[in-house]
C-alpha cells in the first residue's frame, strides 16, 4: 500500500516522535489524526467555546484533505470527541455548517478529558478522493 503523509511535524509533548496530520493511502483514502481547535500556529482557538473549537478543528480538516489533494465533501466518517455532553449542540451546529450536504457517518463520544485541559472537542476523519 503506497502512504503519502500530509504535513508531517514532531509532537511538541513529551516524546520525540513524528506524526503526520492526516495519510492518503492506496490513493484513495485520508485518515486523518484528530483535530482540535488549534490554528496553523499552534494557538489553541475557542478557548472554553466548543462551537469555536470544532470550528477550528473542520476548518483543519479542510486544509489537509486539500493538502491530500481532496475536498470536504470526499469526507465518509467523522469521529467526534465532546469533554461535555452539554457541548454537543454547539459542536454539531458548527460540523453541519462545514459538511452542509455532505452526508458523512458521524459517531459521537463523550469523553473524560482529550490531549490538553483546554481542549473540548476533537474531530477525526476518514475520506475517499473521487
Amino acid at each position: 500500500m503506497a502512504k503519502r503523509h500530509i504535513h508531517p511535524y514532531e509532537t511538541r509533548y513529551h516524546a520525540k516522535a513524528t506524526y503526520s496530520k492526516a495519510i492518503r493511502a492506496s490513493g484513495d483514502f485520508v485518515f486523518m489524526q484528530g483535530q482540535v481547535g488549534v490554528d496553523d500556529d499552534g494557538r489553541l482557538v475557542g478557548k472554553g467555546d466548543p462551537g469555536l473549537q470544532a470550528d477550528q478543528a473542520c476548518r483543519n480538516i479542510e486544509r489537509w484533505m486539500k493538502e491530500a489533494g481532496g475536498e470536504l465533501s470526499d469526507v465518509c466518517k467523522l469521529t467526534v470527541y465532546v469533554t461535555d455532553i452539554s457541548y454537543r449542540p454547539a459542536v454539531y451546529e458548527s460540523i453541519n455548517r462545514w459538511f452542509d450536504e455532505v452526508m458523512h457517518c458521524s459517531t459521537g463520544v463523550v469523553v473524560s478529558g482529550l490531549a490538553d485541559p483546554d481542549f473540548l472537542v476533537e474531530i477525526d476523519a476518514i475520506a475517499v478522493i473521487d
